[in-house]
């Protein structure tokens, strides 16, 4: 059973395409794919604009870091806040669902603030980051730069924190190139 909840399990670091355009360098690759980084409890950021393949170099280091006996979990950043929001605080299945992502070794939040949160998912989120701070690594995708997610946070201090939190002890993996869905799906003819 897939327990790091990926959309994706078949996705694999040995699968992502290098196409000229595409600002991918395969040792960076290989280096993140060996998890090392996960020892260290550094985190990822993995930034670009729609279709780049954000999610699937997410998924497939997830999937990887599975392999090498780490424990992951993915979400979407809406689907983790609408998780959070039917789980009532007193109840026990809300208090287990937190240890597991206070204490796996990779959680990934893809689309990161691509829409604005309630103060109630940004307090959720800033405790979840709080409560992993040295015990594992975090992976975040992002259309917008760090510096623009303050826009999508209605508080400051929130904002300040969850931004520090992730990005003082992240490495940034800046995307660009052509459209991977058309690519993959054969709507543009391979170079």
């Amino acid at each position: 059973m897939d327990r790091s909840r990926t959309p994706n399990p078949a996705a694999c670091v040995e699968d992502i395409h290098y196409l000229p355009g595409r600002s991918l360098n395969r040792d960076v690759i290989s280096r993140l794919a060996a998890c090392r980084w996960l020892d260290n409890g550094t985190n990822l950021v993995i930034l670009g604009t729609s279709s780049v393949g954000k999610s699937y170099l997410a998924q497939a280091l997830v999937n990887s870091a599975c392999r090498h006996d780490y424990t992951a979990r993915y979400y979407r950043l809406d689907d983790l806040a609408n998780q959070l929001a039917i789980l009532d605080a007193s109840d026990p299945a809300r208090l287990r669902f937190l240890s597991e992502l206070h204490g796996c070794d990779l959680l990934v939040l893809d689309d990161f603030l691509t829409t604005p949160v309630s103060s109630t998912t940004a307090a959720d989120l800033l405790n979840i980051l709080a409560a992993r701070e040295g015990r594992g690594s975090t992976v975040v995708t992002s259309q917008f730069d760090p510096e623009d997610w303050y826009r999508s946070l209605h508080d400051a201090v929130i904002a300040e924190s969850i931004l520090n939190r992730i990005v003082s002890s992240a490495e940034l993996v800046q995307l660009d190139g052509p459209n991977m869905r058309r690519h993959v799906t054969g709507l543009v003819p391979a170079e």
